[in-house]
């Protein structure tokens, strides 16, 4: 049959992890009304991923269509652009290969859909979990600095998400066809504030939904966990970019503008150019005391 849920599974040097995230699609894919594909790509991993992931594939390829294929590494970017260019479902969820996902969440997800003809996309929460699978807190987005109640709120979900960023783990479901006119930029390490921003240009296309999806996992070789300066720098200059793209043409400009100063402050501070951080910090505070500037 032909599927209307894919799951893309961008792989990379998760050996230890994979066999949990696998094990969580089967469970989940088995709660389904509706038929399901899984894609993985592994982006030239050096470990035994790839011995994992045949082992899974030949496991379980009686019971939902399995495809999967290994690279030489191109990074996130590239790797979701070729994912969801062989995807065949009208659905798509991302589940890095070291994230687990929540047994009956994809159909939960899957349901919000119905009667909402604007809507692109389902967001949820997720537990954080550490590298044994401990949970280290109930709620990721409330751990990375958002506010469940305004996430709730249609009138303030978008400020949330734009002023803190908190989405992280496989928590959303998205419509295939809204990458018609979004891609990846392949050479962006941040992509999921890439996706966000584009869907929060359009009225009514996000809603958040109070349920635990997945399960996030913080491990020493996270990006955003990163303990190494330079590449933290990198990253958040990466942020400071994709915020830079959509400051012209976004609705919220005004909080954009406020995460853009902010983001400048935390590169200051880590170059140790702290003039510089005091000013950015002071702008920041400015333009999230302006009203909004709706187009």
């Amino acid at each position: 049959m032909h599927p209307i849920i894919s799951y893309l599974i961008p792989s990379y040097n998760h050996e230890q992890y994979l066999p949990f995230l696998l094990e969580s699609l089967r469970l989940d894919i088995e709660q389904l009304t509706v038929p399901a594909e899984v894609i993985i790509v592994d982006d030239g991993s050096i470990d035994d991923s790839m011995t994992v992931i045949q082992a899974w594939a030949e496991a379980n390829h009686n019971r939902f269509d399995i495809f999967y294929s290994t690279q030489e590494n191109k990074g996130i970017g590239a790797v979701l652009n070729r994912m969801i260019d062989s995807s065949r479902g009208e659905y798509l969820r991302v589940c890095a290969s070291d994230d687990m996902v929540v047994c009956g969440s994809t159909q939960l997800l899957y349901e919000q859909f119905k009667d909402r003809p604007n809507l692109r996309c389902v967001l949820a929460d997720a537990k954080v979990i550490n590298e044994s699978g401990a949970v280290l807190h109930p709620s990721s987005i409330s751990y990375h600095g958002g506010n469940i109640k305004r996430l709730a709120d249609p009138k303030s979900l978008a400020r949330e998400i734009i002023q803190h960023w908190c989405v992280a783990g496989p928590t959303h479901l998205l419509k295939k066809s809204h990458h018609q006119t979004m891609r990846y930029d392949e050479s962006c390490r941040i992509e999921d504030y890439d996706l966000f921003l584009s869907l929060l240009e359009i009225p009514d296309a996000v809603v958040y939904v109070p349920e635990i999806v997945s399960l996030y996992r913080l491990h020493s070789t996270n990006v955003s966990k990163t303990k190494n300066l330079k590449r933290r720098i990198e990253n958040i200059k990466t942020f400071q970019l994709i915020i830079d793209r959509y400051i012209d043409r976004q609705i919220l400009a005004n909080y954009l503008t406020t995460v853009r100063y902010k983001t400048r402050a935390k590169i200051n501070f880590l170059q140790k150019q702290y003039v510089s951080c005091f000013f950015s910090l002071c702008m920041s505070a400015f333009f999230k005391l302006k009203p909004e500037r709706r187009s």
